[in-house]
């Protein structure tokens, strides 16, 4: 579809008269994005599960998934002298992602004038390309994509640049970090698997989110945030007010509306597949990013300012760019439904 014209004629009165506009943008594009931004928070806030790291071949995560033999003994009890191996580490590859942020010189010009300037183009031209990185990683955590044609969420094409992210790191089957999953207790691949309910197509209950969530609680261990598509977030909602679970949280301080199930905050995130919902104990969830390639302009951290001048055209080229991936350090403190009626 083309962009709207300039359609009236250059009289007298328009050439000397700026036509209205707020100098203000409406969104018509982006989508809840509450994972990524609970998780980008906790990074600004230096939170100890958002990790800022310099560098290193890969990422690793250790985990416990034996114990030490403990016993009670009497007169004559021979000890064990065997050596018990108990932990070992998750290992993941550094991932790389880019929002493209292209401008021409003459559209940097003609924006340049403090009085023709509503908005700074190449400013504004960043917050979208960050927008947008953001939002591309948020669909690589949960393991889908935008359908081209219709906008709807569906699941991911993955190439082997996409990042790790809950679609693999919350499951009872398949490897992760390096190691196959197992039924068999005592090994690293019992460590690491997590709850998965089927719904069987009914619509949502608390009794089901309240065994999903039991089986991820242990002592004062438990889910902190549970996402949702909006059309259950709904049915939620409606459960909830004769109860009145609407209550503050971090992300309702920041624009997100939720309510509380036993204390989490249940959020719509529009990346996470129909019919599916995540239990999350985020203190087991670390989002990596590079220090110095965290969500930067490629041409600023080189030293340019408005972008990498274009040997062939009139033009810059740059790119908002991000190193990192995100790890389920705790995968058997996770739960997933699938399959929910919507």
């Amino acid at each position: 579809m083309p962009l709207p014209q300039y359609q009236y004629p250059i009289n007298t009165l328009v050439s000397m008269t700026i036509d209205a506009k707020l100098d203000e943008i409406v969104d018509g594009i982006f989508i809840s994005n509450a994972l990524f931004q609970r998780l980008y928070q906790n990074y600004q806030g230096g939170n100890s599960r958002a990790i800022r790291y310099r560098g290193g071949m890969l990422i690793r995560s250790a985990i416990w998934y034996n114990k030490m033999p403990a016993y009670s003994y009497g007169p004559g009890t021979t000890f064990g002298t065997a050596k018990r191996e108990f932990q070992t580490d998750l290992q993941f590859e550094w991932k790389q992602a880019a929002a493209e942020l292209n401008v021409y010189g003459l559209d940097v010009f003609r924006n340049q004038s403090d009085v023709a300037q509503i908005f700074d183009y190449v400013e504004t031209a960043t917050i979208n390309a960050f927008n947008s990185l953001a939002d591309e990683i948020g669909f690589m955590i949960f393991g889908t994509e935008q359908d081209p044609t219709t906008g709807q969420v569906v699941p991911r094409t993955f190439q082997p640049t996409d990042w790790d992210g809950l679609y693999n790191g919350i499951l009872d089957t398949g490897t992760y970090g390096g190691i196959p999953r197992s039924p068999n207790f005592g090994t690293p691949g019992y460590a690491i698997r997590s709850q998965v309910f089927d719904a069987g197509g009914a619509p949502i209950s608390f009794s089901l989110m309240q065994r999903a969530y039991g089986a991820v609680t242990f002592n004062r261990t438990r889910p902190d945030l549970i996402v949702t598509t909006q059309k259950i977030w709904d049915q939620i909602w409606a459960r909830s007010q004769p109860s009145e679970r609407n209550q503050p949280g971090p992300l309702r301080e920041v624009g997100f509306e939720t309510v509380r199930f036993n204390g989490a905050e249940v959020v719509v995130d529009h990346h996470v597949l129909p019919g599916e919902m995540y239990l999350l104990n985020t203190n087991f969830i670390e989002l990596w990013l590079g220090e110095g390639n965290d969500f930067i302009r490629r041409s600023k951290r080189d030293g340019f300012d408005n972008g990498y001048p274009n040997p062939v055209q009139d033009s810059y080229i740059d790119q908002v760019i991000c190193y990192g991936n995100l790890v389920v350090s705790g995968p058997r403190y996770q739960a997933k439904i699938i399959n929910i009626a919507e």
